[in-house]
């Protein structure tokens, strides 16, 4: 065999991983975490969620802190509208997507569980914040830089306030118990618009 047969990497043997497993485990522990919070939900509970063996989730994450993150990042990547060029038209569509976002997969709920299992689970909710809350204000406040750069917002924009001010909405509103469907997302980008516009 020559040095540079012997330099090549073999073929991997076995099969290829199923991704459709790997969506199955996310979306299971995002319904568990929601429904149960961090405390009540285990990797075990998860796969048998999932229709998937133990083996496959422990293969793929190793503990229910790695697959929890992992489950906020799917959530996150997978639902954000592409940009446009209106900074109201951006903004209502992250807004509104969101909203039902957090609406089908109870996000509120989410939060609020890792929230008060937070004192019991380490670095959770800076892991929360990494993989899902400030991914997810970054994508208003690209929107509002963009809005500021056409110049339809003002110069002075502050744009972590103008961000707050606009996601907090959902927040307050959902706590408030007000309604959240319909026009909602229009009618809070519009109200702030009205001290942000040029």
């Amino acid at each position: 065999m020559t040095d540079e047969a012997a330099a090549e990497p073999r073929p991997r043997r076995g099969r290829s991983r199923d991704r459709s497993k790997d969506t199955a485990v996310l979306e299971a522990t995002i319904k568990l975490l929601a429904i149960e919070g961090l405390a009540g939900m285990s990797m075990d509970r998860v796969a048998a969620a999932a229709g998937v063996s133990k083996v496959t989730v422990y293969t793929r994450w190793s503990n229910k802190t790695e697959l929890v993150g992992a489950a906020l990042t799917h959530l996150q990547v997978d639902h954000v509208p592409e940009p446009g060029d209106n900074v109201r038209d951006d903004l209502v569509a992250l807004l509104e997507a969101m909203r039902r976002q957090y609406a089908e997969v109870g996000g509120m709920a989410i939060i609020g569980n890792c929230l008060a299992d937070e004192p019991l689970s380490g670095d959770l909710l800076a892991q929360i914040r990494r993989s899902t809350l400030l991914p997810r204000r970054a994508h208003f406040a690209a929107a509002v830089r963009a809005g500021v750069d056409r110049g339809e917002l003002r110069a002075d924009v502050d744009v972590d306030r103008a961000v707050s001010m606009i996601v907090g909405n959902l927040y307050a509103d959902h706590l408030a118990g007000l309604d959240t469907d319909g026009d909602w997302a229009g009618r809070v980008v519009d109200a702030a618009l009205r001290g942000l516009t040029a």
